[in-house]
């Protein structure tokens, strides 16, 4: 089987589907035993820039020596130089590929020492202006360019500026401007025109979405495209033949990339004389920006009705992601958390999820302060750990997998014995602190529809606030008790509970034993304490804490655990013995109520758990497995 990276610098771009999706296609066609592995990061100038060192750490997942090749797709990064850390994190990448020994392919922006696919940008941009000039005759002309330090970007630009000085246009430095590829930068380009007085013949965008920012400016002072302007884009993506204006561009029949990069990746594994540069196919498309009839529109209503099936498809996925994000926050586990984004993703026929993590996130008491960087981390800033563990795992049609297994700092590569699967790799972190990340199997969808940042930052936040709750419950355990004991019952309090019961767990499961835990909630204290007052409801409460005391086996831990809450850890091998004991405490109860002289027996609900020496758990998750379990037992007395 052979192992393909694929290093993608997102940013949210708009022809990453349509990449991926030709290397699907040219896979499966091929019949080749290939797995695609995708390492995803959304960079952006405009984001923070500790939101970029966290994202750009997902490229040092991988140890780029165990493929067989790399794709490398980074082109958003070099949209602002002062970026350092999304810069710093692409410049890894590429260097670790160079470093492996693998065949690599640059794909759009070139780089030394490596393969070459992509368009050929100066013949493209070139027909662009050849058009303008000699067969509308404009000679007047201004352009909107992308992010200075983009390889494509340099050569659109150079092919303009020759085609100006060799025909004798002008063509200064003022006529050029040069920001990035998003709309913004078209809205930004035209104010700045506009401010200087006067319009150009045409506007030369090197991209839709710059051109698109340019007419929608125009627009907004008053101006007509193509009345007062023309305009010409870049690209020719979904929008630029729907537009108003439809916009002129160039066609880089986006499927053809991906099919090149597989094509040329095998044959250079077959030993061929792959050439170093391969150009894929271009097309000049004119359509309205620049006067002309739109020809594409003759497809319409194919078009559009393609469109609206395919939004019907998707509009239950739009509906289960807004579900999910509402619902993240308030996730009382892990599960509870992967279970939410699986029935999100399952919508889109998505395989599978994998959710990697780091272990230091389960030990409580290790407070992340995320605000400030002057502290010794509890996180890496840079890279993962070896404390990386599988934590979830499902896969569509299956039984979700919640056992833990260490993974270790590296992307892991047996994912999987079938040919055409592809694994997407997107980083999980807060703010600069390396967290972990997803892995999606074999759903370019979530691709297509431009929804993977959507996921990953709606899943982040779920975690965040997950992983708070807990240790701000955990601070508060450990401040509401002054001593090891409680005064009212006499059973250790929480304080006990961290130091005895923590130590118990270790010692027991380092020799391979089990503990049982029982975790128990009395029902109605409140309505005793509302109608015979707090010290019959203090008497309720020692009844129950009597019973644990002398109905537990010899070497338990019993710990009031606060109000009407208990815990016990307790020696037992087996569910008969755990239940037996569960037996003898209710029927306590009545006893320890005549002892006391009360007229009612206090009625409890009890969830249990038995630890597993071989599995990964903490005491704390045990804990909280027994302490769901009860309320599941509360929820069906209340039903």
């Amino acid at each position: 089987m052979k192992k393909l990276l694929y290093v993608l610098d997102d940013g949210m771009r708009k022809f990453t589907y349509e990449w991926v999706e030709g290397m699907r296609r040219s896979i499966q066609q091929a019949q080749e035993d290939i797995e695609l592995f995708i390492v995803r990061a959304d960079t952006y100038a405009g984001f923070s820039p500790r939101h970029n060192r966290g994202e750009c750490n997902i490229y040092r997942l991988p140890d780029y020596r165990d493929f067989d090749g790399i794709l490398l797709d980074i082109s958003n990064a070099f949209q602002n130089e002062a970026n350092e850390y999304a810069v710093r994190g692409v410049n890894y990448a590429i260097e670790a590929a160079r470093a492996s020994g693998k065949p690599v392919i640059s794909m759009a922006n070139a780089f030394d020492g490596c393969h070459y696919v992509g368009i050929d940008n100066y013949a493209a941009m070139t027909s662009v202006i050849r058009h303008l000039h000699e067969v509308m005759g404009l000679t007047d002309f201004w352009f909107a360019m992308g992010p200075a330090g983009n390889s494509e970007n340099q050569t659109r630009t150079r092919a303009l500026k020759d085609y100006c000085i060799s025909h004798a246009l002008p063509c200064e430095e003022g006529r050029f401007h040069a920001e990035s590829f998003a709309v913004e930068s078209g809205v930004h380009a035209f104010e700045y025109l506009h401010r200087s007085g006067s319009l150009p013949q045409a506007v030369i965008c090197a991209n839709d979405e710059i051109a698109w920012g340019v007419c929608r400016a125009a627009k907004a002072a008053g101006y007509s495209v193509p009345g007062d302007f023309n305009v010409t884009g870049f690209d020719n993506l979904e929008m630029s033949a729907y537009l108003s204006p439809s916009m002129t561009t160039v066609d880089q029949k986006r499927w053809n990339m991906g099919k090149a990069c597989i094509d040329a990746m095998l044959g250079i594994w077959r030993g061929e004389d792959v050439p170093k540069v391969i150009y894929t196919p271009t097309e000049l498309v004119l359509r309205e920006t620049t006067g002309h009839v739109d020809t594409y529109q003759d497809n319409n209503n194919e078009y559009v009705s393609a469109v609206l099936q395919r939004d019907a498809r998707t509009s239950e996925f739009r509906y289960k992601l807004n579900e999910l994000q509402y619902q993240l926050p308030d996730c009382e586990s892990i599960r509870e958390i992967c279970q939410a984004l699986s029935k999100c993703l399952a919508t889109l026929d998505c395989k599978g999820i994998r959710l990697v993590l780091d272990q230091k996130l389960f030990e409580t008491g290790k407070m992340i302060d995320l605000n400030t960087s002057t502290q010794e981390p509890a996180l890496p800033m840079e890279g993962y750990s070896d404390s990386m563990e599988l934590v979830y795992s499902w896969t569509n049609g299956q039984k979700a997998n919640l056992n833990r297994k260490k993974v270790g700092r590296t992307l892991p590569t047996d994912t999987s014995d079938q040919a055409g699967e592809i694994h997407l790799f997107v980083p999980l972190h807060f703010k600069e602190y390396t967290v972990g990340y997803l892995e999606i199997r074999n759903c370019p969808e979530v691709m297509r529809l431009r929804s993977v940042s959507t996921i990953v930052n709606a899943l982040t936040q779920g975690l965040r606030t997950y992983f708070n709750r807990r240790d701000m419950r955990y601070v508060n355990r450990m401040l509401s008790g002054l001593s090891m004991t409680d005064n009212l019952t006499g059973l250790y309090n929480r304080l006990g509970y961290h130091n005895l019961g923590h130590r118990l767990f270790n010692e027991v499961s380092n020799k391979g034993g089990h503990i049982g835990i029982l975790f128990i909630d009395m029902d109605r204290l409140k309505e005793i304490n509302d109608t015979l007052g707090h010290a019959s409801g203090d008497h309720a409460i020692c009844c129950v804490a009597n019973a644990l005391k002398h109905d537990l086996p010899q070497g338990s831990i019993p710990v009031r655990f606060g109000g009407d809450e208990f815990l016990a850890l307790l020696p037992v091998e087996d569910q008969e013995a755990m239940e037996a004991v569960i037996e003898r405490i209710q029927a306590a109860l009545p006893a320890e109520a005549e002892k006391a002289g009360i007229a009612y027996v206090p009625e409890i609900s009890v969830g249990h758990v038995i630890t597993d020496p071989s599995s990964s758990h903490t005491i704390d998750e045990y804990v909280e497995s027994a302490d769901n379990l009860m309320y599941q037992q509360k929820r069906k007395k209340h039903a």
